[in-house]
């Protein structure tokens, strides 16, 4: 089994210690994982919204940070998306976004796909608004700045994907548009896609895979993982029993995940 996980936001991605601790167990019992680190490559993210909007070269520092902890703490290898972007895609992107007219920019596709429609909860979420208003010129270049990062997403990992052949792919989050630029690609790519997600109003983790009509969720949050030990044969009995649960509705035996 080859295993990605996408974890664009660090902690800021409540459900992050549970992806980490199955990746943890799947490759301890043979599973080769890999994570796609975001490091900076991002124009806009949804971490924006908790800094004010006010990104600095530093803006990113404490997200890489946490990303390097989880990677290191799971014993996986992990590879850098700006190594998958070129500083020509930047250009050349930056420029036909920049180029779109603004009565436009809703309607604006890339590769047949409305990029509207993955940054819409983020950029919503963001401005608090509804829908349907028209934006301010501030609000404009923030929607222009979603769009370029989501695109440049995209790239790097459609050749992410193409070098790692991942036969199982966890995405944190799902709404957000770095999440939606991974999941695109991954459903081009083939492989089953479990997204991970927090519900904030029952406090619980939510599982979603593409390969089931129904969802996994469970009540155990490990905010703090990276101070567990990293070997499952330490692991509490009742940790084990949900990990055995999740890889069952996931369709793979606990005993055989290679």
């Amino acid at each position: 089994m080859k295993l990605s996980l996408f974890i664009p936001f660090g902690f800021l991605n409540r459900e992050a210690g549970v992806m980490c601790l199955l990746a943890n167990f799947l490759h301890k019992g043979g599973a080769e994982a890999v994570q796609l680190r975001c490091d900076g490559a991002q124009r806009a993210c949804a971490r924006d919204a908790v800094s004010g909007g006010a990104r600095t070269p530093f803006s990113c520092v404490s997200c890489m940070s946490e990303q390097n902890e989880l990677v290191r703490w799971s014993g996986i290898k992990s590879k850098p998306l700006s190594s998958f972007v070129t500083p020509e895609d930047v250009s050349q992107v930056t420029a036909w976004i920049s180029g779109v007219q603004s009565e436009h920019l809703f309607r604006t596709e890339f590769r047949g796909k409305a990029l509207w429609e993955p940054c819409r909860e983020q950029f919503l979420q963001r401005w608090q608004l509804a829908g349907g208003q028209e934006i301010s010129p501030e609000q404009d270049a923030d929607l222009r700045a979603l769009f370029l990062s989501h695109v440049l997403v995209r790239i790097g990992s459609e050749r992410f994907l193409s070098l790692v052949k991942p036969s199982l792919h966890f995405v944190a989050g799902g709404d957000e548009a770095a999440s939606q630029a991974y999941i695109s690609q991954a459903e081009a790519t083939g492989g089953d896609i479990v997204v991970f997600s927090f519900d904030q109003e029952n406090e619980s983790i939510v599982l979603r895979s593409s390969g089931s009509e129904t969802q996994y969720e469970t009540k155990l949050l490990l905010e703090g993982i990276t101070s567990m030990r990293t070997d499952p044969r330490t692991w509490a009995p009742e940790i084990t029993a949900i990990i055995h649960e999740m890889l069952s509705f996931l369709g793979y035996a606990p005993d055989r995940v290679v």
